[in-house]
């Protein structure tokens, strides 16, 4: 699904004495299957950019558009085919089980008996749920992650062709945080669901985007390949961002080596680099 703002602006309280100014002339294309990462400073508009590119918040001025049909008024988003996961979905929960809290949207789009359940199992298999051992549960017992996971189940359980998120792995363990982030990844990969998401993990972004977009003070002030953007550090920085582990690793090798160390994203470039420098530190002496 392509999704499209053009020269998107949005001030909240539009005419009071708290007016506040939160997206700026904002120009954003989002290709069908991409995987795009929204970063950016805490204030600087992120959710308020997934939200109106989702179609819940309609601009003050400029335009939205989901495969060329423009949003606004009432015309919003077709049903089930944008999914938006909000950043404490934990507090969207309200069935008495997990499995009617993710059926729930499933059924207002007028899916019911074997197709229904299908696709209630199915979701929860994709954000590492088990049916068996969830679907009866109460989603008020659950930990924070597990309701998270419930919740993004289902967002999921519309099929929806593109999936926006806010903050995804917040309040999961480090191991449950790399478990999502590949589910997610896989999601994208099999069923082409356009993905993007809002977050301000750097090392996440390097495992689960493509492209990436900085914002700052309503304003896109970067857009590009993640794998560039990623390793700029001083562009990071500069917007309030921690450069990723590996960037930061061939940082420091080039201040203790004297010599530039090309910066690089993946856990295993980076083993790979240190065992060369290792090797080559071996022979010299």
């Amino acid at each position: 699904m392509r999704l499209e703002l053009e020269k998107v602006s949005l001030t909240y309280q539009q005419g009071t004495s708290l007016e506040s100014l939160a997206l700026q002339a904002v120009d954003l294309s989002v290709e069908p299957g991409e995987r795009l990462g929204i970063c950016g400073a805490t204030g600087s508009g992120k959710s308020t950019l997934l939200a109106v590119l989702a179609g819940i918040l309609e601009p003050t001025s400029g335009r939205v558009l989901h495969d060329g049909r423009k949003l606004g008024g009432k015309q919003g988003p077709r049903p089930g085919q944008v999914g938006l996961g909000l950043q404490t979905p934990e507090n969207c929960l309200f069935e008495k089980t997990v499995y009617d809290d993710i059926a729930f949207a499933p059924r207002r789009l007028g899916m019911k008996g074997g197709r229904l359940a299908a696709r209630v199992r199915d979701s929860m298999a994709s954000v590492g749920l088990d049916a068996t051992a969830y679907g009866h549960r109460s989603p008020f017992s659950l930990s924070t992650g597990e309701q998270r996971r419930v919740a993004l189940a289902g967002v999921i359980a519309t099929g929806p062709a593109a999936l926006l998120l806010d903050e995804p792995t917040a309040y999961l363990d480090p191991a449950s945080r790399r478990d999502l982030v590949e589910r997610l990844v896989a999601l994208n990969r099999e069923r082409r669901t356009t993905l993007v998401v809002v977050g301000h993990d750097m090392d996440e972004m390097a495992a689960m985007v493509h492209r990436l977009v900085i914002i700052d003070r309503g304003r896109i002030v970067a857009d590009g390949p993640a794998s560039r953007l990623l390793t700029d550090a001083q562009l990071l920085v500069s917007n309030s961002l921690e450069p990723p582990a590996t960037v930061q690793l061939c940082n420091l090798l080039s201040e203790c080596l004297g010599r530039p160390v090309p910066p690089v994203l993946s856990e295993r470039a980076a083993a790979e680099l240190l065992a060369n420098i290792g090797g080559s530190r071996g022979m010299g002496g």
